[in-house]
């Protein structure tokens, strides 16, 4: 790559000139700027932020290190993050750990994965970043972060052990109290419910949604209308039989997945989802807006936690923090054919 030297060789004019033009200083007249700019991209120049903002005292790059850019929460995080940033005249530098690929859906915080954080931070540390926002791909607690004290850091869809550091999740439980509400308005007294495993906090978040809005309309919480899935397909087609063969009108799969197998199963067995039973997902995925009917589900605030992580990371950078340990963003009920048909109907 060419260097500042090599552009006032060739364009006849000292560095100090060239310096000004690239920093886009005045003091220079429009034909010597014009000159010195036609060299610069003749020689591919390409300007060194880094030193550029080290040699001001600061660096305007924060580092992005996800868990899996592929999990389906990602992308929309780290678009949410990106925006922010750009708009405040920040870069970032994105790492991708691949936990996903690496570990599926075990435990995080073991040893292995911990040194592949470590190694990931370190990395973005050599890169002279001032911050980095940590990005989840499930909402788990990160011991990993807490070995550090020097880097700035914030979490996006993760929490992190270290209440010093900002964590920007989406409150999971509130949104399943607010559907099993809607569910029950509807005249559902008897909603089965499809959890995710049992060591999970997403199904422990939504389970508590679920149950908490049941007592508080005076209804007993049956524990034979729960049933554990896995989070796939297969196993809310499988366990929807049960449910049905207990009478309930009303099923709450906890991620559109399983819900997808719900349909498949009714489908198969001349159940009408939407006027038989009514079926609610979580999560918004592309699946729920495919499915015939289309599923009623929950979306999550997955741009604005991304936005809302950029915002608090901005914040400790410009030295205003706001002190707050566990941000939690509302989720949307998104309601489809799956809850509405009954409704329509009548």
């Amino acid at each position: 790559m060419a260097t500042i030297r090599e552009i006032s060789e060739k364009a006849g004019v000292s560095i100090a000139t060239v310096s000004k033009v690239l920093n886009g200083k005045s003091g220079v007249n429009a034909n010597t700027r014009k000159q010195i700019l036609a060299v610069a991209k003749s020689l591919n120049y390409r300007p060194n932020l880094n030193a550029r903002n080290l040699k001001k005292g600061h660096s305007r790059t924060v580092g992005i290190i996800t868990e899996d850019l592929t999990v389906f929460n990602s992308p929309e995080i780290v678009d949410g993050i990106a925006q922010k940033l750009e708009e405040s005249d920040y870069h970032y530098i994105l790492g991708n750990l691949r936990f996903y690929k690496r570990y599926g859906n075990g435990p995080r915080d073991r040893k292995e994965s911990i040194e592949l954080v470590h190694s990931a931070v370190e990395d973005m540390l050599s890169k002279q970043v001032t911050g980095i926002i940590y990005v989840g791909c499930h909402s788990h607690v990160v011991v990993s972060l807490s070995d550090y004290t020097e880097p700035k850091f914030v979490c996006a869809y993760c929490i992190s052990e270290d209440e010093s550091v900002p964590s920007v999740i989406y409150n999971e439980e509130k949104a399943a109290y607010d559907l099993t509400l809607r569910l029950l308005d509807y005249g559902n007294e008897k909603i089965g419910m499809i959890s995710g495993p049992m060591d999970s906090s997403h199904t422990a978040n939504r389970s508590r949604g679920h149950m908490k809005a049941l007592f508080d309309r005076g209804i007993p919480y049956n524990p034979l209308l729960t049933l554990v899935g896995d989070w796939e397909r297969d196993s809310g087609f499988l366990l929807c039989r049960e449910l049905i063969d207990q009478g309930v009108t009303a099923i709450f799969a906890q991620n559109d997945l399983m819900a997808a197998g719900v349909l498949d199963y009714c489908s198969l067995h001349g159940i009408t989802v939407g006027q038989d039973v009514q079926l609610v997902g979580f999560d918004n995925r592309d699946i729920s807006s495919a499915t015939r009917p289309r599923l009623s589900t929950v979306a999550l605030p997955l741009f604005e936690i991304g936005q809302k992580s950029a915002e608090e990371m901005l914040s400790i950078l410009d030295g205003n923090p706001s002190g707050q340990h566990l941000i939690q963003l509302d989720c949307e009920l998104i309601e489809r054919e799956t809850t509405m048909n009954r409704i329509n109907k009548s």
